[in-house]
């Protein structure tokens, strides 16, 4: 197993210029965000129209993504980490992608919480 190389990549696009993930995605790409938030929990799933849709509803002005620890082995990654807004501990998030030949995302999961904050090492 190595480290993660597609998700660091695709969370530092996401962080400052969302749309520029979508050429990181295959054309048979599908997805499933479980997001947690004050207003309960939701999924945003399916393919490029949806993931669209989810996309436009982000409030992505200062919110980033702070990986922790990751892993790949083969085609898949997995992430473990959190994020903050405007420096503001956010939540706590998993993601796990499965990538083709040509480095795109075929599949990403993720999963994220407000509720569940870990200890983070420093």
């Amino acid at each position: 197993m190595s480290s993660a190389t597609f998700l660091p990549a695709y969370f530092e696009k996401l962080d400052t210029t969302p749309l520029e993930v979508v050429p990181m995605l295959a054309p048979d790409f599908s997805f499933s965000v479980l997001w947690n938030d004050p207003d309960g929990a939701k999924e945003f799933a399916g393919g490029y129209d949806a993931f669209h849709g989810y996309l436009a509803q982000r409030e992505a002005d200062g919110h980033l993504h702070h990986v922790v620890t990751s892993s790949r082995s083969g085609s898949l990654e997995v992430v473990l980490g959190y994020t903050t807004r405007h420096g503001e501990l956010l939540g706590t998030f998993t993601m796990a992608a499965q990538v083709d030949d040509e480095g795109r995302a075929e599949r990403l999961f993720a999963a994220r919480t407000t509720s569940l904050p870990l200890s983070w090492p420093t």
